[in-house]
């Protein structure tokens, strides 16, 4: 038989856990409420025009890993990352052995890459109101280290990455 006291204690535990829940909820919500441009950064921009010597000063002006690179409207077409640097110096330092027996120089012909010629298509990008939830799925999925975020106009307005992820939500 269930007594009186048994039957307050119940409804007491259930109305804690539901008001616990629903302050979980509400947490959860505000989280959710947070969107991309709570998140971004200024990106740092290049031209498809712009050579390889403008693209390396400036990733060590900006001590960034990623430069994007937009058309003269901003809008997204790819980006540029130390990696791919780092790719094409490699390449080159392979075929050495034959440019100094042709007595020609890899550095000029590096320094002439444009940004056209070295550009990475990224396929995902973020829109200014994709909410946090989604990018943090999106960036754990695909593994990337920063997601382009475009207006409604398809502008390249910021870039999101772990780290202003982590400055984001160190306070929620």
């Amino acid at each position: 038989m269930i007594n009186s006291a048994n039957l307050r204690k119940s409804k007491t535990m259930n109305s804690l856990r539901k008001n616990e829940a629903i302050h979980f909820l509400e947490e959860e919500n505000e989280t959710k409420k947070l969107c991309a441009k709570d998140a971004m950064i200024k990106p740092i921009l290049l031209s498809p025009e712009d050579n390889t010597e403008k693209i390396l000063k400036k990733l060590k002006k900006e001590h960034i890993n990623a430069c994007i690179v937009v058309t003269k409207e901003k809008k997204f077409i790819g980006e540029i990352t130390n990696n791919d640097i780092i790719k094409l110096f490699l390449q080159q330092v392979k075929c050495e052995p034959l440019v100094k027996i042709l007595n020609h120089g890899y550095r000029r012909e590096f320094l002439y890459k444009t940004a056209k010629e070295m550009i990475n298509k990224h396929k995902s990008f973020v829109k200014t109101d994709t909410s946090i939830n989604n990018i943090i799925k999106l960036m754990w999925k695909e593994e990337f280290e920063y997601i382009p975020v475009l207006n409604k106009k398809d502008q390249v307005v910021g870039v999101i990455t772990p780290s202003s992820l982590i400055n984001l939500l160190k306070d929620y």
